[in-house]
């Protein structure tokens, strides 16, 4: 199921852009830290396809959540029962666009790049803003990193209060991407 959601992704947003220089990678990774005095909470993933738009400065993230590994099972299971409710909310969701005036073409390293998207996580779409890095190598690949923190309550996703000490109302998520040249 999980590689039939993240086909049919890619799949749709190849042929929304096929005109146009695109770079594809099926192993991301997402990390998120839920960091509080009691316990840290650290989940990752390393199955995230994402796909960069070059030409247009678009970048997409599909995150499925069944993908993330704690270091305790029972975590997993509760992360993916309990709070995101995985079964009817399969995916994280990210497309957003570069604001910057940057040259994807030409190798160089840029820092605090400010990317405008909407992010769908739990059934809710919300407008978001995150600063990453990027660099474009000399190869034509491009490597991809930001940081950024999701409320938990503004995705409605509730926390019992026998937990709430346990489990930060902010969540840190850190994404990695390295998209190889399609040249």
């Amino acid at each position: 199921m999980k590689h039939l959601v993240t086909f049919a992704f890619i799949l749709l947003i190849s042929v929304a852009t096929s005109a146009q220089e695109k770079l594809i990678t099926k192993t991301g990774k997402v990390t998120f830290l839920s960091k509080t005095p009691i316990e840290d909470i650290e989940a990752k993933n390393s199955q995230t396809a994402s796909i960069f738009l070059v030409d247009k400065k678009t970048i997409a993230f599909n995150v499925l959540l069944r993908s993330f590994r704690f270091e305790k099972a029972l975590m997993e299971e509760h992360f993916n029962e309990k709070y995101v409710h995985s079964d009817k909310y399969p995916a994280a969701k990210f497309k957003g666009v570069i604001q910057d005036d940057i040259d994807l073409k030409k190798p160089n390293t840029y820092n605090d790049v400010t990317i405008d998207g909407e992010m769908e996580f739990h059934g809710v779409a919300k407008q978001i803003k995150v600063n990453a890095s990027i660099i474009v190598n000399g190869d034509g690949s491009i490597e991809f990193a930001s940081m950024f923190s999701l409320n938990l309550e503004e995705y409605e996703i509730e926390v019992p209060s026998l937990v709430k000490d346990k489990i930060s109302p902010d969540i840190q998520v850190s994404v990695a991407a390295k998209y190889a040249s399609n040249k």
